[in-house]
Order: structure tokens, then C-alpha cells, then sequence
């Protein structure tokens, strides 16, 4: 398994501008303004009404019918996609709507949370168990007097006909390579190769898998 860049500063998004940065002052106006720019990026109106639309449905049976509606808030979901439950989706950052990509075929259960500091990709086929969470958004290490330094994020990957299972943890800059089988549990530091079973924290592979088509 190759190492995660998700730490590489050389890689790093730039902060957003609203946060106030570690050593630099804001006050007043100034950061009442960055604030309410925060705030107003956090609303996600189309998203909310999606949720509250989505509510409505019976959870599992419904799947197909929520991915309608998260197409329909602006999201890219592939035709035939099952959404069992909400998505609880997360970030303050620009461009909300356009950093989540779900594929032809993908199944994603209920519980799963995604932050979209950056961008989300799951595959053709792809199945998100309950529980899982993908974080692409977090923050360089700071001096000791402040530990969680300028904020940074990494896209992360999960390719076709992968599966993660309940309660799996992939952090900012991973990739879940195609057919792969990432255990419950498990906490994905590093990219998981093709065709793998990995688990474990960290997750480590377990054995090779062979690949097919249906």
C-alpha cells in the first residue's frame, strides 16, 4: 500500500479564506464578515431540501428514488445509483455541489458521512456500508503551542466495484483501487490496491482478490 499524501504541505489546498489563520489577528468587521461568508457557504439550501425530501422515504427501498433527488439538488449521481438512507455531506468550502461523484450502479447505505472540503469519487458499482466515513478536509501540524495549524484538504477515491464496509474510516488523500474490500472497521491511511482485501488500524492487506466481470 502506497503512503497517503494527505500530509504532504506541497500537496495542501489553501486555507479558506474566512478562517482566520494561525498568528493572524482578526477582529471587528473584518472577522464578522469572514464569519458570515462562512456561515452563508454552510446553508446548502437545495441539499437541505433534499434531506427533508428524502425523509419522507422508507430507508433501503427508496434508493433509487433518493438518488433522483440528490441529482436533482446538484449533485453528479449516476443513473441506477442506490441511496438507502440520507448522506450526511459536510463542508464550508466553495464548490459544494460539484465535489461529489457517485457512479452507475453505486449503492451507498444509510449513516454514511462525507465531507467535501474536497472531492468525493465513487465508482461504477461501488458499495458504501453504514457507519463509513470519508473525510477529505483537515489541517496541517502546528508548533505545540497550537497543534492544528492551516487547513488542508485531498480528494478521495474509491473505484469501481469496491466495497467498504460498516464503520470503515478513509482519511483525505486515499484511493479504495478498483474491486477491492475494505473490512469493517478498518482505518484507511494509505491507498488500498486493486483487487485487495485490507483491515485492520491501520488497514493493512490481508490477501489478493480475483478480479471478474458479472
Amino acid at each position: 500500500m502506497s503512503a497517503s499524501p494527505w500530509s504532504r504541505p506541497d500537496q495542501s489546498a489553501p486555507p479558506m479564506p474566512e478562517v482566520t489563520r494561525p498568528g493572524e489577528a482578526a477582529t471587528g468587521l473584518g472577522r464578522l464578515r469572514r464569519y458570515a461568508n462562512l456561515i452563508k457557504r454552510s446553508l446548502h439550501f437545495k441539499y437541505n431540501v433534499a434531506r427533508v425530501l428524502s425523509r419522507l422515504l422508507p430507508n433501503v427501498a427508496s434508493g433509487i428514488i433518493r438518488g433522483r433527488i440528490y441529482r436533482w439538488a446538484g449533485f453528479d449521481v449516476g443513473k441506477g445509483a442506490f441511496i438507502m438512507g440520507n448522506l450526511l455531506l459536510t463542508s464550508a468550502a466553495p464548490d459544494f455541489y460539484s465535489k461529489l461523484s457517485i457512479g452507475e450502479g453505486a449503492t451507498l447505505a444509510d449513516a454514511i458521512t462525507i465531507n467535501l472540503d474536497d472531492k468525493v469519487t465513487i465508482g461504477k458499482n461501488a458499495a458504501i456500508a453504514p457507519h463509513v466515513v470519508i473525510y477529505t478536509g483537515s489541517h496541517q501540524i502546528g508548533p505545540g503551542s497550537k497543534r492544528i495549524g492551516d487547513f488542508t484538504s485531498l480528494p478521495v477515491t474509491i473505484e469501481e466495484g469496491a466495497w467498504v464496509r460498516v464503520g470503515a474510516i478513509l482519511v483525505p488523500g486515499v484511493t479504495v483501487g478498483r474491486g477491492s474490500i475494505v473490512a469493517a472497521g478498518a482505518v484507511v491511511l494509505k491507498d488500498v490496491p486493486p483487487n485487495t482485501y485490507v483491515e485492520g488500524n491501520p488497514a493493512q492487506v490481508v490477501r489478493q482478490l480475483p478480479w471478474g466481470y458479472r
